[in-house]
């Protein structure tokens, strides 16, 4: 709950009127969350706000929740990067919140999802390609809450082949997101993005229970009529088709390097290519993301246009903009001079600083310029 001046203060503030952008240049950037809190809590659809750097990501959530604002309406949207600036994968916690926030938007939730630029701008797989991977179930007397299609009729088996095709792992017992594991006719899943594992119980291919329960204890807690499980990856798992074509168009590249550093990239290529034509999850999956989704996205995409997009200093963003693009290709060559992977393309896994002007309900806090001089587009129009 708010404190009762900073409702007061709310009512003396300008109306943010949707359908054209806004632009508030005279506010501090302490005052900027402190302002936003009431306006935030009254909105019915999503707001996502665009913050220069991860520490200014954190200062927003702290600043909206010291004042009241409900943890369940504030969702932080960390960057899943790390996979082009180091050998190492993903971690578990960052593609939770991730597919967390890409869940709350894709259902058009009414919350605030605080990002750096570089969480924003990263691609993702295309919104069609998540709302088709999803997997939707519901226990037979539930009417389902809304027009897709929810499931509960599904043999066991057919349920663990589609989560596994997700990105979901066997694991028993159930611990964190992104694992299931089987006991005759009961399935165990903890979906990405959810707060607590769900336990479905069949008889034959009819669910007959969705229960949620305590992980640390495995002990159930609460009867639920629905549980949607998300894909576990922002990138597809892949198949042989996938591996077939990363094995020619890599072997390309592996060609045209030094001949020293052939042997290293070509015994790296084949150990990705045994899980890629598997169709597993394994730590290097997000540097095949061109090769694996033919259709760009990143997060603004799952934005519907009711929802508002906020541009925490325009001129700083796109500030640090260039410098992600610079560190990323500098990290990408310098691991293909190492001989750890071909020579990639920053621009490949990251979308042009333009796509945050394509959004039509768009406040910006401070002055429309970009790096350059450069007006914000719709200014212009």
């Amino acid at each position: 709950m708010l404190p009762a001046w900073l409702e007061q203060l709310s009512g003396a503030m300008p109306a943010l009127v949707p359908g054209a952008p806004i632009v508030w240049r005279e506010v501090c950037p302490e005052s900027r969350p402190v302002l936003l809190a009431p306006w935030l809590l009254h909105q019915s659809s999503p707001v996502l706000v665009l913050t220069p750097s991860l520490e200014r990501a954190e200062q927003w959530l702290a600043v909206l929740l010291r004042l009241g604002v409900p943890e369940s309406r504030l969702l932080r949207v960390p960057s899943a990067l790390t996979p082009l600036l180091e050998p190492t994968g993903v971690e578990q916690e960052t593609l939770h919140e991730r597919i967390r926030a890409l869940s709350a938007l894709h259902r058009g939730d009414a919350v605030c999802l605080i990002a750096p630029i570089a969480a924003a701008l990263q691609r993702t797989m295309p919104e069609a390609t998540f709302e088709a991977e999803l997997v939707r179930l519901r226990v037979p007397d539930a009417p389902p809450p809304d027009d897709h299609e929810w499931l509960f009729h599904i043999e066991p088996q057919v349920l663990l082949h589609r989560i596994t095709e997700d990105g979901y792992e066997y694991q028993e017992p159930v611990r964190i997101p992104g694992q299931f594991a089987r006991r005759g006719g009961i399935v165990d899943v903890f979906p990405m993005g959810a707060e607590l594992p769900v336990r479905i119980e069949f008889w034959g291919d009819e669910i007959t229970s969705l229960r949620l329960f305590e992980p640390a204890s495995q002990r159930s807690i609460r009867q639920v009529s629905t549980v949607a499980i998300p894909p576990a990856r922002e990138v597809p798992m892949g198949n042989e088709a996938m591996a077939a074509r990363i094995r020619t168009e890599w072997e390309q590249m592996i060609a045209a390097q030094p001949p020293h550093l052939q042997p290293e990239l070509r015994q790296r290529l084949a150990d990705d290519l045994r899980p890629l034509m598997q169709g597993a999850p394994f730590d290097r999956l997000e540097l095949y993301l061109p090769w694996l989704l033919n259709e760009r996205a990143c997060l603004l995409d799952y934005l519907p246009k009711s929802g508002w997009l906020v541009l925490d200093e325009p001129l700083v963003l796109s500030t640090a903009y260039e410098r992600l693009l610079e560190d990323v290709a500098q990290s990408l060559a310098s691991r293909a001079e190492r001989g750890d992977i071909p020579p990639l393309r920053a621009e490949d896994y990251i979308e042009p600083f333009e796509r945050v002007e394509k959004h039509t309900s768009t406040l910006l806090l401070g002055d429309p310029i970009f790096s350059g001089g450069r007006l914000y587009q719709l200014q212009l129009r």
